[in-house]
Parts: C-alpha cells; sequence; structure tokens
C-alpha cells in the first residue's frame, strides 16, 4: 500500500529574510500557520518537517516536535538529498513538497493534488509547471522513486531547488500540471521572501480573525490584492 506524505521545508538562513519562518503573524510563527494548515488536509497524511542539520535549525526542530510534528534533519544546501533521506525515514513512497514560508497553503488545492497524483501516478504532479496559482501556494507530489534517479544528475542549483531537474528536462519525465480553473491570480503573492511579503501576511491574517487556518484561496487572495492597493494608494506608486 502506498504511503503519502507531506514534507514541510524550512530553514533559518533565509537570503533575504533570515529567521522568516519563525517569525510571528497574528501571534503564532509562521511555521505553525503552515502546520495548522496542513492539518486540514483531506485524508489527513503525515506531516514531517524537513530542516538542515545547521546549529540554527535546531529551533525549528524543537518548534515542530514540540507541537507534536515529526522531523527530519539533513544536508542544508543539498535539499534534494535531504528530501530523500526524509521520505526513506519516514516511508513516504510519495510525498507532498511545501515551503515554510507559505502562511495561507490551501489545504484543499492539497487535497486535490494528492488525489490526482494518485490518480495518474506520475513522476511529479505540480501547480508550479507552468504556474497558474500565486507564489505561497506552490504544491508539488514526488515520487520517491523518481528523486531518488534524479538527484545523482542534479547539479548544484537543482538540489537547493529540489523539482528544478524535472522542469528542466520534462521529456525525461511524466509530470502532471494542476491548473487553476478560475484564473484571476496576477499579481498575487502570498509566499513571505521580504519584510514587505512579512507585512502583507500579518495584514491578512489579522484580517481573518482568530481562526484563520480554514480560509480557501479565494479570501485569501482577495485580502491580498486590497492590501497592496492600500499600500500603493499610500506610497503613490502601482501595487504589483
Amino acid at each position: 500500500m502506498r504511503r503519502p506524505g507531506i514534507l514541510v521545508f524550512a530553514r533559518l538562513s533565509s537570503r533575504r529574510l533570515p529567521g522568516k519562518v519563525l517569525m510571528d503573524i497574528a501571534g503564532r510563527p509562521m511555521l505553525e500557520h503552515v502546520l495548522q494548515r496542513l492539518r486540514r488536509v483531506p485524508g489527513g497524511p503525515r506531516v514531517v518537517v524537513a530542516t538542515s542539520d545547521a546549529a540554527e535549525d535546531r529551533a525549528i526542530a524543537e518548534f515542530a516536535l514540540a507541537h507534536g510534528v515529526g522531523v527530519h534533519r539533513g544536508a542544508l544546501a543539498n535539499v534534494a538529498a535531504r528530501a530523500l533521506a526524509a521520505a526513506k525515514a519516514h516511508d513516504f513512497d510519495v510525498f507532498v513538497r511545501i515551503s515554510a514560508d507559505s502562511p495561507f497553503i490551501d489545504p484543499a488545492m492539497v487535497g486535490e493534488a494528492l488525489a490526482r497524483h494518485a490518480e495518474e501516478r506520475p513522476d511529479l504532479t505540480t501547480n508550479v509547471f507552468p504556474r497558474s496559482y500565486p507564489p505561497g501556494c506552490s504544491v508539488e507530489v514526488v515520487e520517491q522513486a523518481a528523486l531518488a534517479r534524479a538527484l545523482p544528475e542534479m547539479n548544484a542549483e537543482e538540489q537547493e531547488h529540489v523539482t528544478l531537474h524535472f522542469y528542466r528536462r520534462p521529456a525525461d519525465w511524466r509530470i502532471v500540471n494542476l491548473a487553476s480553473s478560475g484564473g484571476g491570480h496576477d499579481g498575487v503573492h502570498l509566499a513571505v521572501d521580504t519584510p514587505r511579503d512579512l507585512a502583507r501576511a500579518r495584514a491578512i491574517a489579522a484580517a481573518l480573525g482568530a481562526e484563520p487556518f480554514d480560509a480557501g484561496l479565494a479570501r485569501v487572495a482577495a485580502l491580498a490584492r486590497a492590501y497592496d492597493r492600500r499600500s500603493a494608494d499610500m506610497s503613490g506608486t502601482s501595487a504589483p
């Protein structure tokens, strides 16, 4: 019986916003927002935080364990090797790759991707190739066996980005795209990469209230657009 799981990739050494995954958003660390949303994925697949073995990332591991979430620690730069080791250690034949800088990841979308992957059995099911959902809503379902075959051929950049190797060689792999049927996401950015993104995320979470984890993409995207319009009006510039 095939065992799917979710791997959340987190580290504190972000280049543009160091420490972001444990920064506060509406009274909770960003990583908690991610984990709470993933607990709502249909079918309840097991969630594991895949962080690095760098000393500073011990704080991430301790946070995850304190919240009842499994942890795997591995190579800092070779994230693909970390992913493969985590999948093997936790017996995930298939895993969903989620970034910890995605506090508004949509549980329904993750469930849809898992269902589509189970039905079609490709090497990779993705909503980012081509992208039709906003950054911060990226979902990739990866076969452990496919990653094991690809890893020896990856260069350093591909090792860091895990799935880039597949996207650069689409003829060599079976890739299924999960496309947005509604569209209308142009200009919406929900990943937290910069201080501006963090301010936007805090405003969205505050608007969602005390329990923001059930809000779907449509509601979150509308709040993001409203925030960007207000920011543009205040600064006298165009919203992104």
